[in-house]
């Protein structure tokens, strides 16, 4: 077993929210689900909020009802919360402002550990714009409200927080074939797709689990989380024809002949296309690198 770097709380865990945790997850949601093995695996008490309190279909413990009111500045909320060694924010934050009030806040109720407590945002690589080659040094997009609030928080916490901005999110039921037809209804939509950047949830969890384990390693920076993949639409598309025609989807626009004819338009001689080709295309390395790991889950398996 790997040893996490986090303020161990010593007391036993139960679904009672008033036990101290490891890792406490704000907003669990569909890449949640991937967590709970993991964090078992690893030994790492956790907790999880939801709107309602409800049970994640799937997994054993129920959550906590939060709702997060920046403009409240009542502690009641926080209080039914566990005092946690780490945050884990799934829900975005937007904008100046949100980010210190919920760490304010929470710190203020739970003030044992608030001075090593550590932060992990979870984001879009969607801050990043422009062409070619970006990697987590390349500029933020600071028009983004979930970017602004994500620079508050690395500046207000420094070393104790992260954020992790994941690529496109993947698995169960959730597979890129099936956004073809709401992200390509047209030629000329097919046309504009370049890179597709993509990243699994079971990929998300071993980023979490990562950073935990180096903290050292990851803390003050912001991260882009990806599959070390540019993968190219066309080549997708044009695979996944014949199988979106079997499913039986309704309108099936003809994605091989538009393709077909885009590459003879374009003089694209073999797919995929060349990097210089695609637009935007993440380099996701340095990340994978700091936390020794690579990620698991691709297209390809």
């Amino acid at each position: 077993m790997s040893t996490i770097s986090i303020c161990r709380n010593p007391q036993p865990v139960s679904n009672s929210s008033t036990n101290a945790v490891d890792l406490l997850v704000l907003g669990a949601g569909w890449t949640y689900t991937f967590l709970p093995p993991l964090l078992h695996h690893h030994n790492i008490t956790y907790q999880a909020t939801t709107r309602d309190g409800r049970r994640i279909p799937g997994l054993l413990k129920g959550t906590i009802p939060f709702i997060f009111d920046p403009a409240s500045d009542d502690p009641a909320p926080y209080r039914a919360l566990p005092s946690a060694g780490a945050v884990l924010v799934v829900f975005p934050l937007k904008g100046r402002g949100q980010s210190t009030r919920l760490v304010e806040m929470y710190n203020g109720v739970h003030k044992k550990e608030a001075g090593r407590r550590r932060w992990i945002q979870l984001g879009s690589t969607g801050v990043w714009k422009g062409e070619g080659w970006l990697d987590r040094h390349s500029p933020v997009d600071l028009s983004s409200e979930r970017a602004v609030a994500e620079e508050e928080l690395l500046a207000i916490l420094k070393r104790r927080a992260c954020v992790l901005n994941l690529a496109g999110l993947w698995g169960g039921e959730r597979h890129p074939r099936n956004w073809v037809s709401r992200v390509a209804k047209t030629k000329e939509d097919v046309k504009g797709k370049g890179a597709l950047h993509l990243v699994h949830g079971e990929d998300v969890a071993r980023a979490v689990v990562g950073c935990l384990e180096k903290w050292e390693e990851v803390g003050a920076r912001r991260w882009i989380v990806c599959d070390l993949r540019s993968w190219d639409w066309w080549d997708l598309i044009l695979g996944w024809a014949d199988g979106r025609k079997d499913e039986g989807e309704g309108q099936n626009p003809e994605y091989e002949k538009w393709v077909l004819e885009l590459m003879e338009e374009q003089r694209v001689r073999s797919l995929p296309r060349g990097k210089d080709r695609l637009g935007r295309c993440l380099d996701g390395r340095e990340f994978w690198e700091k936390v020794a790991q690579v990620p698991r889950k691709t297209l390809l398996q």
